[in-house]
């Protein structure tokens, strides 16, 4: 894999019927880079990351078959999507035809619903403990809407991470789109060339922002609305927030979803969450004047149903939400800026370590992470955004602010491309070290050798020798390799970095497996002991009651090279342990 640099932003206006606005967007993405690689991306991209729940060596045939089950679930949504709203279909279609694909490829862009249903319906049938499943599931978006006191100026503004594993597709060609529907409120949205897909993150001339997270959940469905189709409603139908819940109630999704919904006007904001079968509303803690939305359920009755697919993606989750209500209050009495913002979506600081400020914490259980593929700061009462323009984590910058106006012709619309760079206080090493394990996860998505990926990984160590989080990730592939003299020293060397619970319990884990299976008892029953006293703090309980088996009957050299890594999550999986 090598490093790329993102196309030039590009801005679209289109006008008209739904149809009449598809087929202007395929005309004008026709034949630009990066438009024939998103539409490729998302014909394959559920099937690749839910096939990286299997060890490598039958990581291929998984693909393939979960491919083939995924592509009933997509013709399933997209027959309920003809029936329930044929203008958007015919959209979708004339996009297909303007740039030049086959229309079938249509229904590939409910990828995420249905990624997130078959994640559901495998929470929902005991499928996902101890297969190695958990590590499939990969959602890390993060929003954070603020007004009033929480804003430096008292107007709104909305912030948002969009994490996808899209690196070196979504990031490539940043585009701004621009709505003027025949029916309906004039909206726009940020997207990738190729991809129409306004239920990610939009806003509508009445002064809406919405930013969509994925959630996981037992109640799916194939025959509800898709989350492209939720948000074109959202932002074309809806001036309020009431309108918002009047309308997000009668449009039960086939998926599961956390949409933040923010309101210039009314300077409020609200989480619409939904399944198949319920929706629910959750609005900003009394006197508080932000709100913030990562991927898990806020309202207790849709958590009672809630899929949480590994330890690891329940404490990064509620540990980015956590670091975003923490910005606001770092923030003071001022408020945050615009500035502000941009760092926040730039964040690598862990809730969870006793140094979360620290310089040299690059990775983890924080708000920027290798899928970050678009950062926005939204702001609506001055008609502009802020769009990241570089590669993944976009929330390293530079940024562009790009105004919007409804008027105009169609086309291309001219902006300054003048960037500026992003203040996150990384130096060039730490920039380096995070750019060489974005590389690496998308090596490992397409399919890369462990050798391949481990080498990367190597390769941010050593721009990084004391970040954590990399130093775990290079000694999983070096057991993977069968190397337990590497993975023995990088594991030490992140011991003696990392103090944080959940964080240090992952690493003695797995340095007892790996000196057990070295033979060396005394020092692996030390580590168990180390893990045995941390207390039981989120996701800290389910390690400990692993190595409480694994103290009996540790796992052999053998079984210990099944390791079925996640590169994005910064986990991993023993399949059956």
């Amino acid at each position: 894999m090598h490093a790329y640099d993102p196309e030039p932003l590009l801005v679209l206006r289109v006008r008209g019927t739904q149809q009449d606005m598809g087929a202007q967007l395929g005309e004008l993405w026709r034949g630009l880079p990066g438009a024939d690689q998103t539409m490729e991306f998302y014909a394959r991209m559920a099937s690749s990351m839910l096939g990286l729940a299997a060890p490598h060596v039958v990581r291929a045939p998984a693909r393939r078959a979960l491919q083939a089950a995924m592509s009933v679930g997509a013709a399933l949504l997209h027959r309920a999507r003809r029936r329930r709203f044929p203008e958007y279909v015919a959209r979708t279609e004339a996009l297909m035809r303007g740039l030049g694909k086959p229309v079938a490829l249509a229904r590939h862009l409910a990828v995420m619903d249905v990624l997130q249903n078959t994640v559901g319906l495998a929470g929902r049938h005991g499928l996902l403990h101890g297969t190695g499943l958990s590590v499939a599931a990969v959602p890390a978006c993060t929003t954070l809407a603020v007004w009033g006191a929480a804003s430096s100026d008292g107007r709104l503004r909305h912030a948002r991470n969009f994490d996808f594993p899209g690196a070196g597709v979504w990031d490539r060609g940043p585009t701004v789109v621009l709505c003027e529907p025949d029916e309906g409120l004039r909206y726009g949205f940020v997207t990738t060339r190729g991809a129409d897909v306004p239920g990610v993150t939009a806003w509508n001339e009445a002064g809406l922002c919405l930013t969509a997270h994925t959630r996981f959940h037992r109640d799916v469905g194939f025959g509800g609305v898709g989350i492209i189709d939720f948000g074109h409603e959202l932002a074309r139908r809806c001036r309020s927030l009431d309108d918002v819940r009047r309308v997000a109630g009668e449009l039960r999704t086939a998926s599961t979803w956390g949409v933040l919904v923010s309101s210039a006007a009314e300077r409020d904001a609200l989480v619409v969450e939904t399944t198949a079968v319920g929706t629910a509303f959750t609005g900003p803690s009394p006197g508080a004047s932000h709100v913030a939305c990562t991927n898990r359920y806020l309202d207790p009755g849709l958590a009672a149903g809630e899929v949480d697919t590994s330890p690891g993606f329940v404490v990064d989750s509620n540990a980015r939400f956590e670091r975003a209500h923490a910005a606001v209050r770092r923030s003071g009495p001022g408020g945050m800026s615009r500035a502000d913002l941009e760092r926040m979506l730039g964040d690598t600081g862990d809730p969870g370590a006793p140094d979360p400020e620290a310089r040299d914490r690059l990775a983890g259980n924080c708000i920027t992470s290798a899928m970050t593929v678009k950062s926005v700061v939204l702001e609506p009462e001055a008609s502009r955004l802020r769009l990241s323009t570089g590669a993944a984590p976009t929330g390293l910058g530079p940024w562009i602010e790009v105004p919007w106006a409804w008027d105009g012709p169609v086309g291309v619309v001219e902006v300054s491309d003048a960037a500026e760079p992003a203040d996150t206080g990384h130096d060039s090493a730490h920039r380096e070290a995070i750019r060489a394990y974005v590389t690496a996860t998308r090596a490992h998505l397409d399919g890369a050798s462990p050798r391949t990926v481990r080498a990367l990984l190597e390769r941010a160590v050593e721009a990084a020798p004391t970040e954590p989080n990399l130093r775990f990730l290079a000694a999983i592939f070096a057991i993977a390799a069968g190397d337990l003299a590497a993975a023995r020293t990088h594991l030490g060397r992140a011991l003696a970095r990392e103090h944080g619970a959940y964080r240090r319990a992952l690493l003695l884990l797995w340095h007892a497996r790996v000196l057990a299976a070295d033979g060396q008892s005394g020092p692996a029953e030390q580590a168990w002991q180390e893990l045995d006293a941390i207390d039981d703090r989120e996701g800290v309980a389910p390690l400990k009651a692993a190595a409480a088996r694994e103290r009996r009957r540790p796992p052999s050299r053998w079984r210990l090279r099944m390791v079925v890594p996640d590169v994005f999550m910064i986990d991993a999986t023993l399949p059956g342990a």
